[in-house]
Order: C-alpha cells, then sequence, then structure tokens
C-alpha cells in the first residue's frame, strides 16, 4: 500500500478543520420559538430537542453523525489517494513502441493486432502515477514519434488513438535509436580528454507492442534501457501471401507474355487456394495451387494479345491478412536503356552483352577503367545518364547515381562486409525467389577463389557458397547495388586467368540478361518496376517534358517537377497498387510501376514468441502489464453511497 497526496498544506488544514465543525454542530442546543398546537402526537419526532433552552447539549448516540463523519473520511482517504504497485513495476520513465506494419492488420486478435496493442497501452497509460512520464512511437520500416515525453495522459491516449496501420514492412533499427538517444546520452571530447559525458543518464522502460516480425539486432546497446517484449498476435496463424509476381515476354513467341506468381503458406495445415489473373479488370485465367504446410509454390500464366495493361494477381481465400492477398504488376513496351560496362578485358560478359537479346533492351557503352578519369563519366555519372553501370574487376572513388553491378570487385559502400578471398569456392544455394536469378542453375558452376559479400540491413543474399554469402543485393536510396563476389576472370601479372567455367554454362547469358533487365530500370522488358510500400521509386523519365503527373492506384495524382535532375525520386508510395505517370497534356502514361507487399516476415504473421537486442534476451511479458492501482475513485464512489444513504435517513427521521 503507498499514499500520494493530491492536496497542498493549507488545503489539508482547510479539509482538516471539516470533521471537528461537524462535530460541534451537534453539541449545539436548537432554540427555537414555541407555539401552541392542539396536539403534539403527529410531531414528536420534530419536537425532541424543543425541551432545552441553553447553548451546549450532552452528545448523544446519532446515526446521521456516524454517516456525515463516514462520508468526511471517505473524502480524505481519497485525497490521500492510496494504491499499490503490481508485480511489473513500469518505472518513471516509460517509452512504448507500438508496431504498425503491416502484419499488424492480422485478425487472428479481433478487431486485429493493432488495435489490441492500442488498448493495452491505454490500460497501461492509466496506471501511471503522478510523476511519471512516457511517449509514444509507432514504427514499421521507419520510427514516428507521436508524443514526446509528458504526463498529461490526455495527450498519451490522443496520440496512440491517432496510430494507423500502414502497409510497410517492419525495421525496429530506427524506433530503437530514438529511444536510445533519450535514455543514452552521448559523449564527446573536450581538449584532448576522450569518452565525456554530455548528459545525464535517463533511464527508462522500454516496451516493445509487436508480433516480432523484424529482422535480428545484433549491434545495438540497451545502456539505460530497460526494454520489454509484449508480443501480439498467436503462434499459429492461416494465412497465404503472395512473395512475387513477375511478367516475362516469351522470347521464342514475342506475342506472348508469361506470368508468373511465388505463394506461400505460413499456416499449420495444407491449403488449396485459387489464384485468378486480372489484366485492365477483365478476368483471364485462374489456376488452383495446394500449398503445403509452411511451405511454398508456384503458379504459371501463358497470356497472348496485348502487351500492354495492368496485371492483377488475387488469390480467393479467407486468411488471418488480406494485404497480401493481392499482387499487382504493369505491362508496357520495352525501352532502350543506357549501359556502361567498364573492364580491363572480359570477352565472355562481352559477347553476354553483346547478344540480340540484349541488343534490343539497352545500349551498350564498353569502356576501360580509366574512363572514370574523364570528365565525361563525371558528367553522365552526375545526370544520371546511365541506367546501370557495370564495374569489372574496378570499382569508382564514389558511388554513382546508377544502379549498378561489381564482378569480383569489392566497392566502396557503407553497411556491406566483405571478406578475404577463399579458394576453392562451393556454391551451395540461390534465391530463386528473386526475379533476377530465378531461371539460373548453379549446381554445375565451379569457382577457384572468391570473396563474401554481407549486404546491409534491407539487402538481400542471391547466392550462398560454403564459405559464405557470394552475391548479395541492396538498395542505396533510390538505387539498386548488387556485388559478385568472385571475378570471371582475373589479372595477374598483365595477364587474364579464367576464374570460373561459369561462362561455358547456358546459365551465364541468362544471368546477364536477367540483370541488365532487373537493374536496368525494371523486373523485365514487359514489366514495370515494382518496390514496396513506402520505399521511394527512381525513374528515369524524357527529358523533353518538366513536368509530370503521378496518378497513385486511388486516383488521388500529384506533379512533380524535374528541375536539373534526370531522374526523378517519387516517395508516396504507401498504397499497393499500380502508379500511372503522365507526361504534360498527354493522356496515356509514359511510364508505370507498381507497388506490391512482396515479404517473407509480413506474409508470415505468426509471432516471434522471444527476441533479442544486441545479443541480450529482451524479458517477455505474456500477460497484461500491470503499474501503480489506485483506489481514490472507488472511495469517492462509497463516500457518495454514504452520503445518500444519510440523506434517507435523515429524511426519514423528518418526515415519519
Amino acid at each position: 500500500m503507498s499514499w500520494i497526496s493530491a492536496l497542498g498544506g493549507w488545503q489539508w488544514l482547510l479539509l482538516g478543520l471539516v470533521p471537528p465543525a461537524v462535530l460541534l454542530l451537534y453539541f449545539l442546543k436548537l432554540k427555537r420559538q414555541s407555539v401552541e398546537v392542539p396536539s403534539t402526537f403527529l410531531w414528536r419526532r420534530t419536537v425532541e430537542d424543543l425541551h432545552v433552552n441553553s447553548i451546549w447539549q450532552r452528545l448523544r448516540q446519532n446515526l446521521l453523525l456516524y454517516l456525515q463523519l463516514l462520508f468526511l473520511a471517505a473524502i480524505i482517504l481519497a485525497c490521500l489517494r492510496p494504491g499499490f504497485t503490481g508485480s511489473s513495476d513500469a518505472g518513471k520513465r516509460w517509452i512504448f513502441l507500438v508496431d504498425n506494419s503491416a502484419s499488424m492488420q492480422a485478425t487472428d486478435s479481433a478487431p486485429n493486432r493493432l488495435e489490441v496493442a492500442k488498448d493495452r497501452i491505454r490500460e497501461q497509460i492509466g496506471t501511471m502515477g503522478s510523476g511519471d512520464v512516457a511517449m509514444i512511437l509507432a514504427f514499421s520500416d521507419r520510427a514516428d514519434v507521436r508524443q514526446g515525453f509528458t504526463g498529461d495522459k490526455r495527450k498519451l491516449i490522443a496520440a496512440i488513438n491517432s496510430v494507423e496501420p500502414t502497409n510497410r514492412t517492419t525495421d525496429l533499427s530506427e524506433a530503437l535509436r530514438a529511444s536510445a538517444g533519450l535514455a543514452n546520452p552521448g559523449r564527446a571530447s573536450f581538449g584532448g580528454v576522450n569518452d565525456v559525458q554530455v548528459a545525464d543518464a535517463l533511464p527508462a522502460t522500454l516496451y516493445i507492442y509487436s508480433d516480432g516480425g523484424f529482422p535480428p539486432i545484433d549491434d545495438f546497446n540497451l545502456g539505460n534501457l530497460k526494454a520489454e517484449y509484449i508480443p501480439i498476435g498467436n503462434v499459429e496463424v492461416k494465412n497465404v501471401g503472395i512473395l512475387a509476381f513477375t511478367a516475362q515476354r516469351n522470347e521464342e513467341i514475342p506475342t506472348q507474355i508469361q506470368a508468373y506468381g511465388q505463394l506461400s503458406n505460413s499456416g499449420p495445415k495444407e491449403v488449396s487456394v485459387v489464384a485468378s489473373l486480372f489484366r485492365d479488370g477483365q478476368l483471364l485465367d485462374a489456376a488452383n495451387v495446394t500449398l503445403p504446410a509452411g511451405g511454398e509454390a508456384g503458379v504459371n500464366f501463358d497470356l497472348s494479345g496485348s502487351l500492354e495493361g495492368v496485371l492483377k494477381l488475387e488469390l480467393d481465400l479467407q486468411d488471418e491478412l488480406k494485404i497480401d492477398n493481392v499482387a499487382y504488376a504493369a505491362l508496357r513496351p520495352a525501352r532502350q536503356l543506357s549501359l556502361l560496362f567498364l573492364t580491363p578485358g572480359n570477352a565472355a560478359l562481352e559477347t553476354s552483352l553483346n547478344t540480340e537479346a540484349v541488343k534490343k533492351l539497352a545500349e551498350v557503352i564498353i569502356e576501360t577503367p580509366s574512363y572514370m578519369e574523364n570528365s565525361d563519366f563525371e558528367k553522365k555519372v552526375g545526370s544520371g545518364f546511365f541506367d546501370l553501370i557495370i564495374f569489372d574487376q574496378c570499382a569508382p572513388k564514389k558511388m554513382p547515381n546508377a544502379n549498378t553491378l561489381f564482378v569480383g570487385t569489392k566497392p566502396p559502400m557503407e553497411g556491406w562486409k566483405f571478406g578475404d578471398k577463399q579458394s576453392p569456392v562451393i556454391l551451395m544455394e540461390w534465391d530463386k525467389r528473386h526475379p533476377a536469378i530465378q531461371f539460373l542453375e548453379m549446381g554445375n558452376v565451379r569457382i577457384f577463389e572468391g570473396f563474401t559479400v554481407e549486404p546491409p540491413e534491407g539487402g538481400t543474399v542471391l547466392m550462398r557458397s560454403d564459405v559464405g554469402p557470394m552475391m548479395s543485393i541492396a538498395p542505396r536510396g533510390p538505387f539498386q547495388d548488387a556485388v559478385l563476389g568472385f571475378p570471371i576472370v582475373s589479372t595477374i601479372d598483365d595477364e587474364l586467368v579464367v576464374n570460373t567455367d561459369w561462362q561455358r554454362k547456358r546459365s551465364f547469358p541468362i544471368f546477364v540478361y536477367s540483370m541488365v533487365e532487373y537493374l536496368g530500370g525494371g523486373i523485365t522488358a514487359s514489366a514495370a518496376a515494382t518496390v514496396l510500400p513506402g520505399q521511394p521509386m527512381a525513374m528515369n523519365l524524357s527529358s523533353r517534358y518538366d513536368r509530370y503527373r503521378i496518378e497513385d492506384p486511388k486516383g488521388k495524382s500529384i506533379e512533380v517537377k524535374r528541375g536539373t535532375q534526370s531522374q526523378i525520386v517519387y516517395t508516396q508510395t504507401e498504397e499497393p497498387g499500380i502508379y500511372r505517370v503522365f507526361s504534360e497534356d498527354s493522356p496515356t502514361p509514359a511510364e508505370l510501376f507498381a507497388v506490391n507487399l512482396f515479404s517473407v516476415r509480413e506474409s508470415d504473421p505468426n509471432i516471434v514468441p522471444a527476441i533479442q537486442l544486441g545479443g541480450q534476451d529482451v524479458q517477455v511479458v505474456k500477460s497484461q502489464l500491470f503499474g501503480r492501482k489506485e483506489w481514490w475513485r472507488w472511495i469517492l464512489l462509497i463516500g457518495l453511497g454514504v452520503l445518500m444513504f444519510e440523506w434517507m435517513v435523515y429524511n426519514r427521521r423528518v418526515f415519519v
């Protein structure tokens, strides 16, 4: 039991004078004027005290006095705000992190996970004592501070009510950095003295309300933060989602398009689902797909006729997450790309880039690494002239404004981790779900030596060997960078030495073509680019127009200006669907791109039962948190009941 005073000193003094004043009234004798009446039989209750004439009387047993004193005692006790603290002490500074990513829209917890999390946070805010402060921070793949530290419960409740679901993926890193900045003060150097703390530590308790669907966070130090994880949702959730949806022109029959979708089943049972394909709202085809428990399956469609239009793949089923049941792709004629190939000499790559298929797709410019010292290179790279630059056995001093493919060389990029050379290298697996290499077979490729390639957060490992990741791809703002950890040929003592037999395999020209397609500006020559919700979309549009109008899937239009940049970066991609880009006064789109939730983590809404931050296990709170519970409201209600009873007794005594 603990007490928190609700009144100041002079206020307590005034309140303390009330009980003696009430008691004093019962010592007084009532002096009333005597009136003669025919009979006092009906007035015996009201004339009991008329026989006295002095000011004071002896205090007698009186139920009204006891009830009034009891009511005053309840008021005084309520002002002391009695309460108790539960088994989980929330501390004086609370930071509530609420996950509002796509998976929090799952309906396994009614009405959905996000609303359940908000309800629990509102309950926890209600237990805050005076002097306690809290802040509200929503996170998906970015952090959004909704309310800074405050003790005002109304502001905190309003902030948590304002949190809306998003279609984004989940990443806790930014939210943790924001929280740590409030609890762990920075350090600085002054006058040659190192490691000086610049502010006092402000410890806080960090509550993470999430389903745990975010990447592991190893390089983080909690410091003065005490973290607790409150899982929202169930362990086994029925859900089928679309992980990939692409369209590929049939090289043998140019008038045909092959559409491919990759589906996953995160539920505990085998599921049969109907996948329907639409073009511009018209049903083209449907297929029944059976997915094993916790497994994946693909679905293919062959299309003919017009090569332009909007494709939609839709799953006909009832599961716990709706957003990943629909995926979009936009068909458009292939456009000519601008590709720069820098190499000291690589006949295999030059031959693969000189095929008819690549020529239809891109204009290839081949230069030696010395071209990077040319002013023309600086001018074109700075203006975004090139869609794709392939660096073979060479690397620039700084990253260009273009998508890149590094072959057998280490680029100057932050966040990437490159290992030492290993020999020999045996490829073990490759990501067949990724559109850049989904048609490759690498099991028979021999590699003499290579180095491991670990991408930064948000990146994807495309090929993995016995010594580690051998090829990875990752976003760099609006651009994509791919690094192949082994060269095709190496230059040793001014001589070219073959490092692999891959160039003799059928998969090698397919790899080159697929990378040109993917990194050159789209997944395929027929399909528009696709990005995750909330991710930026970079577009190389014609310089003939200074203004473009971008229409989102709901029909809302936004006008953008090119300015001095040859590339337009569009960031308002929250809504899944097809975005249309119109040039000035043109009724037909100049470009199309798609926004889809292609995320293995978001489409697997089974909660993570435990998480780690910085290598430390985070305490899991499976039941509701408890802080200080106060009784003053209940005591006031009891006091009100006593007052009502006292009034009833008084009325019965007067009127009976």
